[in-house]
């Protein structure tokens, strides 16, 4: 029996890799296919980064809410990379920035949900397993999509190599039909309708859900602030050698799944918000530390802090809002997913402002801003979870009361 299970969750793991792969040979792209492969203007980055990310923001809650109600995660997943396999052929086959800006809304757009079905189909699948741990399961399945991002990244510059994007986009389209195949002959149904009768009852999301997610926001902004300006300020500032971006990179990717991994286990004894406290602290150190470094062994010594913050955050950041809205995985899962992508979205514009103003090595600075404000986020949380847990006892007792009399 325990074989069969960790057979079936083995299975997941590798639904979730296939997933990040197909992003991992898109997005680090997408930038330089469309200023050199189109020929556009630099401004038209960020159209399209925030055309489809708002775009796939409302898509992914939209399916986050349909699986909470009954609806299919597996479906839902199915259908979202077959968009996304849609707008990756019609990438590698456009010449015009607009085809690709409206293929991006209509369909790439309908990728972002793809993650956060993912994370439902897992979690709902867990949910029912007596035998299996969730926060261990949860973080196996981001250490999954972060181990696809270690070979994902150079290989899609690889491909691209001359600027020849279309084969990257055509191997991240193969890897969404993988996607699809995998989910369709081996991703069993999850039963859900006990859950959702239930979630589908008048339920206020408390105000200490969203201070949390505000948390999950904004250390994904630090996080992105930082490793958006690396390149740039290692190379063009500190002077190094146009690979070591590449190892800081690569380094904190091996060493942040078996934080993550970790992370799940030690989130068994120990509180998940202090441990996700502590990520945020030790961000704040390593993005001091990466504001004074000046050589290339003080970037690679501090990496090891950094998958300290990332894998707890990234390990046991889903659960924790999970476990808030347990009736609500669909829901809650989206949230986690779109807390990423607009603290991806946020990070890259202020990136952009701080270096017009200052330069890429205050980058570190405006992470370890928003690494505070996340810690500060996380305080309140703790504050506004204990009034609300207080007035719900409070509103039972005088429940209890008025049936005595």
């Amino acid at each position: 029996m325990l074989s069969g299970l960790k057979q079936q969750g083995f299975l997941f793991l590798i639904l979730s890799m296939l997933t990040g792969l197909i992003g991992s040979f898109v997005n680090p792209l997408m930038s330089l296919f469309i200023v050199e492969g189109l020929k556009s203007p630099p401004a038209y980055i960020g159209i399209y980064t925030v055309s489809v990310t708002l775009a796939g923001l409302v898509f992914s809650q939209w399916l986050g809410s349909l699986a909470d109600k009954g609806v299919s995660a597996r479906k839902m997943f199915m259908l979202a990379v077959t968009g996304m396999a849609a707008a990756l052929l019609i990438f590698a086959n456009a010449d015009s920035f607009w085809t690709v800006l409206i293929a991006g809304v209509l369909l790439f757009s309908m990728g972002n949900a793809a993650i956060p079905q993912v994370l439902t189909i897992g979690r709902q699948w867990a949910g029912q397993q007596s035998k299996v741990n969730v926060t261990q399961f949860n973080s196996g399945l981001r250490a999954a999509i972060s181990f696809a991002w270690i070979g994902g990244p150079p290989l899609a510059y690889a491909l691209a190599a001359g600027v020849s994007f279309d084969r990257s986009f055509y191997v991240a389209a193969f890897c969404a039909l993988l996607a699809f195949i995998f989910a369709y002959q081996f991703i069993p149904e999850v039963n859900n309708k006990t859950q959702n009768q239930a979630a589908q009852t008048s339920y206020k999301t408390p105000t200490s859900f969203w201070i949390l997610a505000l948390a999950v926001t904004l250390g994904s902004v630090g996080n992105i602030m930082y490793s958006s300006a690396l390149p740039l300020y290692a190379i063009k500032e500190l002077g190094f050698a146009e690979h070591t971006p590449g190892i800081f990179m690569g380094l904190v990717a091996c060493l942040e799944i078996p934080v993550m991994l970790y992370a799940g286990k030690l989130a068994q004894q120990h509180s998940k918000v202090k441990m996700i406290g502590f990520a945020f602290c030790c961000a704040m150190v390593f993005y001091c530390g990466v504001f004074f470094a000046t050589q290339v062994w003080h970037l690679i010594a501090l990496q090891f802090i950094n998958a300290l913050f990332y894998g707890v955050f990234a390990g046991i950041g889903l659960t924790i809002l999970q476990e808030e809205l347990p009736l609500k995985i669909g829901f809650t899962s989206a949230v986690y997913s779109n807390a990423i992508k607009i603290g991806m979205m946020l990070g890259t514009t202020g990136i952009g402002l701080i270096a017009q103003f200052f330069s890429f090595r205050y980058a570190a600075i405006g992470s370890l801003l928003a690494a505070a404000c996340a810690l500060g986020c996380l305080v309140l949380f703790v504050y506004l979870k204990r009034k609300e847990q207080a007035e719900m006892n409070s509103q039972i007792d005088d429940e209890f009361a008025a049936r005595l009399l």
